[in-house]
């Protein structure tokens, strides 16, 4: 982790940078910064602006480096546990997710999430963003159930258990589509196949819980972009 890392949600392409509160108190009472210190800033948006601490704790641009957009990698995550949907969303973003689309499955114990729970997650995308030395900040999105949506234009895999299903070798862009801890409903796999054109990967020889199919498949995804 770059351990002198801070976030700002904002255009980083003048000088003097004021951090948001919390960053500020993590840089005096945790980092104990001092002025004439050389701190990195990042907004999610691929800049990195390498920095001074100014004596009022303002930050000087001193450099300005930018990244290009990484490949489309999609995590479509039917529902799950709160807890269980920390941790995919966490280490989806040290992976390189860049967009998670939540949803309601048939078997997903809850709808949808609450602005208390989207406020949390986006959190801690934040944390897992700065650890990873990532520079783009994942999109989160809540979309309806499978039945209403449309067939996307990019190409569309889910984990299957089918014994002949190939193993996943697709390349980005790619949406990964992930049931809850119950798995898809006949129903749903159908729409993936036949409404939305999926295709049946196998991610591993066993079966998998919901929250490691997730990172599982992340992992395979962006192994094909390193």
């Amino acid at each position: 982790m770059p351990a002198n890392r801070y976030f700002i949600a904002s255009p980083l392409t003048a000088s003097p940078i004021e951090l948001p509160q919390e960053e500020l108190r993590h840089l005096k009472t945790v980092m104990r910064a001092q002025p004439g210190d050389v701190l990195e800033l990042i907004n999610g948006k691929g800049v990195l602006a390498i920095c001074r601490l100014a004596p009022s704790y303002l930050l000087d641009i001193v450099e300005i480096k930018m990244a290009p957009p990484p490949p489309q990698i999609i995590l479509a995550q039917a529902l799950i546990r709160p807890s269980l949907l920390d941790w995919v969303i966490e280490k989806g973003t040290e992976l390189g997710a860049t967009h998670f689309w939540l949803f309601p499955g048939d078997l997903s114990e809850k709808n949808g999430i609450s602005d208390h729970t989207a406020s949390r997650l986006r959190n801690l995308m934040i944390s897992a963003l700065k650890q990873s030395g990532r520079l783009y900040l994942p999109m989160i999105e809540q979309l309806p159930p499978l039945t209403q949506w449309e067939k996307p234009t990019t190409p569309l895999f889910f984990g299957s258990l089918e014994p002949d299903t190939p193993p996943i070798t697709a390349k980005p862009p790619a949406i990964m589509v992930i049931g809850p801890e119950k798995g898809f409903s006949e129903e749903e796999e159908a729409l993936l196949k036949e409404k939305l054109g999926g295709k049946g990967v196998k991610l591993n020889n066993g079966t998998l819980r919901a929250e490691t199919a997730a990172v599982c498949a992340l992992s395979l995804l962006a192994k094909e972009i390193l």
